[in-house]
């Protein structure tokens, strides 16, 4: 049989010799492949995708990182110094919307417009936020952008899409394609908190390939990812809210505060065994601990 609409369009043995996929970040974070990370607004999805930029910019299979900011003013972007960090490296193209001079679906069509085989072999395209694209509760909208970004990918690009959670915090907003389209899907928490770094918990919530929950940190300045601290991936929402604020307390008491002191600011007394065990625990990690000698006074300061 003969028919013009099959012409090159059916599979041949040549189109099974597939490229293998190159974990960017073991675990997590594949070439060729969707991912979406989703967490409530202001917990941080901007600095864990700059931390995530910052890893793949150094490997020499990644051509380029195509950072697409739907979401974020140049005021924001300034703060967090991406005009220093970012603008002038050679493998990162930074798209802001202000800049675009057409809508954000749109600007995504036209990228899909050079979508071609291979085309797109070794960039990453980060999508920043879907609801920034797209209205999240339209099926035919999002249906179009999971669409769109299933050709980037068929063109041989890695795509990461920073999706919100819903206002209740725990789950994926939207229509259920942004559950079934992309390969892997993580829930995005942020832990305890420092002053110049960012503590996240990515944790699976649909997968089709060997991927793993993951803990990370973002320095905040340098814009470095690196392993999360065991210490911080196994904390619980307790532990998290009482080393906030004992850290709050000893950064306004730089000098230190004694144990019965700093109990109390973080809301405990000085009789509660819990809480003296948490200090214990969290000693050299959080805050230092100074003692003369036994029986004497205990100071606690700031690491």
């Amino acid at each position: 049989m003969t028919f013009n609409f099959l012409r090159g369009s059916t599979l041949d043995k040549r189109d099974f010799i597939l490229d293998k996929q190159e974990a960017y970040i073991d675990g997590f974070l594949y070439s060729n492949s969707v991912t979406l990370i989703y967490s409530p607004p202001k917990q941080g999805k901007t600095w864990c995708g700059y931390g995530i930029t910052t890893t793949l910019i150094k490997r020499d299979d990644v051509k380029g990182v195509i950072y697409i900011d739907m979401d974020n003013g140049l005021s924001s972007l300034k703060e967090r110094g991406i005009d220093e960090k970012f603008i002038d490296h050679s493998k990162i193209e930074y798209v802001s919307r202000a800049k675009i001079d057409c809508n954000p679906i749109e600007y995504l069509r036209r990228i899909v417009t050079e979508a071609t085989v291979g085309n797109y072999k070794g960039y990453t395209f980060f999508l920043e936020t879907t609801k920034d694209f797209v209205d999240t509760d339209s099926k035919s909208q999002s249906v179009e952008f999971m669409q769109l970004v299933m050709k980037m990918r068929d063109a041989g690009a890695t795509v990461i899409i920073m999706h919100h959670a819903t206002k209740a915090g725990r789950t994926i907003s939207g229509v259920q394609v942004f559950i079934n389209s992309p390969d892997n899907v993580y829930e995005m928490t942020q832990k305890a908190r420092e002053e110049d770094k960012l503590h996240f918990m990515l944790n699976v919530t649909h997968a089709r390939t060997l991927v793993k929950d993951i803990g990370v940190t973002v320095n905040t300045k340098t814009l470095e990812l690196t392993k999360l601290d065991e210490v911080y991936s196994t904390m619980s929402e307790y532990e998290e809210e009482f080393v906030r604020k004992g850290k709050e307390a000893l950064k306004k008491n730089p000098t230190g505060l004694g144990q019965t002191e700093l109990l109390k600011y973080i809301g405990y007394e000085k009789t509660d065994k819990t809480a003296r065990d948490m200090l214990e625990k969290f000693i050299d990690k959080f805050w230092n601990k100074h003692q003369e000698k036994k029986g004497k006074p205990i100071t606690y300061t700031s690491v």
